[in-house]
């Protein structure tokens, strides 16, 4: 009861002050909003579970005007209590107030007419239009339309950014991009809010950048903009108020520089420091090689140019990644920056520093003069200049010297090495004979043509140490008739490089055969020549301690047998049949040590034709004359090197000086090397002899001891016997060795026979 008689008493003193409002109230007043200030108190206001047709009747009262209502309005109860006097315009505004807080608009129909509609279909009963400053207006949440023009906003990004989050969840707007205009419709609160916020932000932009141009006098604008960029957005940019831009304008060599008046000072600085006056950053150099060859060198420093650019990348990609965690968790520092980090940004990174090459190096070789042609800065070519120098040097060499030999096995003989006065001790790893000690160590098997290992068990390597002279092989070999010297030869070989000994014979090998039936002689030989002998090539490499480590390959290829095969004419054709051995070995010795070679052996089949001069040539006489011999022998080849280390070109003159001086024609060779002319002594291909020719035995001694290479299977195959008579000869086979010295005394003996019977 108390409750509704204090309800009926406001509604009738608010019924008495809107009746005396009303009569005062102009005629115009009755189209627009309240907007009388101050106005007359009221007392308290409080509503109850009221609703929403109560709340518009209340509200019909306060303004004097009709209010037009649909039937389906919110139901909701509306309660309110001001909590103390308040006056007639704050009770109208908080009335509307808790109907648009449950979803009821009020909209002026002009006149003394509202309506009252859901919130969500206020835009389709077309709201009043405001003309002109809403900020004149008393607040209200009363419903208008409103539209706003930016003299300086751009409309679109505005309504984003300003307009939609002041905006009541009921209210819409409408963009018109080419008026640069919003059509806004909300409450008039809403509406007086938005027009002063767009009041003050609508004014025209503070200039904020300063534009610099910038004269450039020694570098290039480009490669200074380059520069600036890659400052302002690494080290730099976490100390740069704003937006800073920078263009190189090349035809005047300018800079234009937009940013903020306190980036300016930094990078002027930075501009300043860099345009300096300097000395030509880039160079060239031509590099003249002794030693070494220049298209060797140059890939070597190529790779390692290549090596530390591949390092610079990888450093660069760390430095930016490090640089942008730092930015991302450091503040910036409090001091100005634009003296300290601009000098450590030009000083360059700590990585870079290090490398040894700029990416303006370059290099070339030229075959023709042997040299480097080297390009880049003063740094890359004493670098460059270092590497040469170190690459540059002689490299030591090694004489090799050779007795390659041949051993007649008796059938009963397992190895050669027992004519050498050499025998096998403790198995095969130890040598012991007259001419010294010799600790061998096997450096694998040898092989054959076909790669397969050889069946002798004495196909080893051996190493005798100690420099012992090669003499006394020659000395043993010239006494002992089973021992033939095939070759002496001598070469000086540079480390890591192959030196071959070839001793060979170059000998015609049919290819084919073309025939011709148009003419006489109708068939063609195609003929090739092929070296066949004794091979021996050796790469050594000298070690620091003294030590030679020594790739042996030695290839021996002979004539095995003659293939016979009759041709379309009738004639014989004949083709050598030819035996190929083969062994490739490591060894490592020291200098001077003695390498012996062995396990090639070889079965020979020797045919020799015995008959009387003339008697024996006649076609009748010819079977009781002469005679034929098959005879079996088997060799081994057996070949003795020893490495000795020139460490020096001195050392190298020394030893050819001491091999010219034990020659019988030391003077003659004196006097061919100082003079170029020999005098009165005769030089005959591999030796100096004197005009009269001395005898062959002292020929082939000479020969042994100047290390010359003699073959002898050039000799001819016709010997002349001594104190015979003229008419006796004796003849050999082309296929049996004339100097076979146990075959020739037999075949003396069968013709002495022969003669006497």
């Amino acid at each position: 009861m108390k409750k509704n008689l204090l309800i009926n008493i406001t509604i009738a003193l608010l019924s008495l002050l809107t009746v005396m409002h009303a009569q005062v109230r102009t005629s115009s007043s009755a189209v627009e909003p309240q907007s009388e200030s101050p106005e007359v108190e009221i007392g308290t206001l409080i509503l109850s579970d009221e609703s929403a047709l109560q709340v518009l009747d209340l509200l019909e009262q306060l303004t004097g005007k009709i209010i037009l209502r649909r039937q389906d309005l919110s139901p909701a109860k509306i309660n309110f209590n001001s909590r103390g006097s308040i006056t007639q315009g704050e009770a109208v505004l908080a009335l509307e107030s808790l109907l648009t807080l449950n979803g009821i608009m009020l909209t002026e129909m002009g006149g003394r007419f509202m309506k009252a509609v859901p919130a969500t279909e206020v835009n389709r009963h077309v709201p009043e239009m405001l003309i002109g400053s809403t900020l004149e207006l008393a607040p209200s949440q009363q419903i208008y339309a409103k539209l706003f023009r930016f003299k300086y906003l751009n409309a679109e990004q505005t309504s984003a950014s300003i307009i939609t989050p002041l905006m009541s969840q009921s209210s819409s707007f409408v963009l018109f991009p080419k008026s640069n205009a919003l059509l806004i419709t909300d409450a008039l609160i809403n509406l007086q809010r938005i027009e002063t916020i767009v009041t003050e932000a609508d004014q025209p932009q503070e200039l904020r950048e300063t534009m610099e141009f910038v004269k450039l006098n020694y570098i290039q604008a480009d490669e200074m903009q380059k520069q600036l960029e890659d400052l302002i957005n690494g080290p730099l940019k976490s100390y740069l108020e704003g937006n800073t831009s920078v263009t190189a304008d090349e035809r005047t060599n300018q800079l234009i520089i937009v940013s903020h008046p306190v980036n300016l000072e930094m990078i002027m600085d930075v501009v300043e420091k860099v345009d300096v006056d300097a000395a030509p950053l880039t160079g060239s150099e031509v590099f003249q090689l002794r030693q070494a060859k220049a298209e060797e060198v140059v890939p070597i420093i190529e790779d390692i140019i290549s090596g530390q650019e591949e390092g610079r990348e990888e450093d660069a990609k760390v430095a930016r990644e490090k640089q942008s965690e730092n930015a991302n968790n450091q503040a910036p520092q409090t001091q100005a920056p634009n003296t300290v980090n601009a000098r450590s940004s030009l000083g360059g990174s700590e990585s870079n520093s290090a490398l040894q090459f700029s990416n303006f190096v370059g290099l070339s070789a030229d075959e023709r003069t042997n040299s480097i042609v080297a390009y880049g800065t003063q740094s890359d070519l004493r670098t460059i200049k270092e590497l040469i120098d170190k690459i540059d040097i002689p490299l030591p060499q090694v004489r090799i010297e050779a007795i390659i030999t041949e051993v007649t096995l008796d059938e009963d003989q397992a190895s050669g090495f027992s004519q050498f006065n050499l025998e096998y001790a403790g198995g095969l790893t130890q040598l012991t004979g007259t001419l010294g000690s010799i600790a061998s160590t096997t450096a694998g098997p040898l092989l054959d043509a076909t790669g397969a290992p050889i069946a002798n068990p004495l196909a080893n390597i051996s190493r005798w140490e100690g420099k012992y002279s090669l003499d006394a092989i020659l000395d043993i070999a010239e006494s002992d008739n089973m021992i033939k010297i095939l070759s002496t030869p001598s070469i000086v070989v540079s480390h890591n490089e192959e030196g071959v000994i070839n001793v060979s014979q170059s000998r015609p090998f049919q290819t084919g055969s073309t025939s011709f039936t148009s003419s006489v002689g109708n068939v063609q030989t195609q003929v090739e020549y092929r070296d066949v002998g004794i091979k021996l090539s050796a790469t050594p490499l000298i070690g620091a301690d003294g030590s030679v480590q020594l790739q042996i390959e030695q290839t021996i290829d002979t004539v095995q047998a003659v293939s016979k095969s009759s041709t379309a004419d009738g004639s014989i054709d004949t083709q050598p049949i030819i035996g190929k051995r083969e062994a490739n070995s490591t060894i490592t010795v020291n200098d001077g040590d003695v390498i012996i070679l062995g396990g090639l052996q070889e079965n020979k089949k020797d045919i020799s034709n015995t008959y009387f001069p003339v008697i024996g040539r006649l076609p009748v006489l010819k079977k009781v004359f002469s005679g034929e011999t098959v005879k079996y022998t088997r060799s081994e080849l057996i070949i003795f090197i020893r490495p000795t280390i020139l460490k020096n070109p001195m050392e190298t003159n020394k030893m050819s000086l001491e091999a010219i001086h034990r020659l019988k024609e030391r003077d003659a060779v004196q006097e061919y090397l100082d003079t170029g002319t020999t005098g009165d002594i005769y030089m005959d291909g591999s030796a100096f002899e004197d005009k009269p020719i001395r005898k062959a035995k002292n020929i082939n001694n000479r020969y042994r001891q100047s290390g010359r290479i003699r073959n002898q299977q050039n000799l001819n195959t016709k010997q002349k016997i001594p104190d015979e008579p003229t008419e006796t000869t004796l003849e050999i086979d082309d296929t049996a060795s004339n100097l076979d010295k146990p075959y020739l005394r037999e075949k003396i003996r069968e013709l002495w026979k022969t003669s006497n019977n």
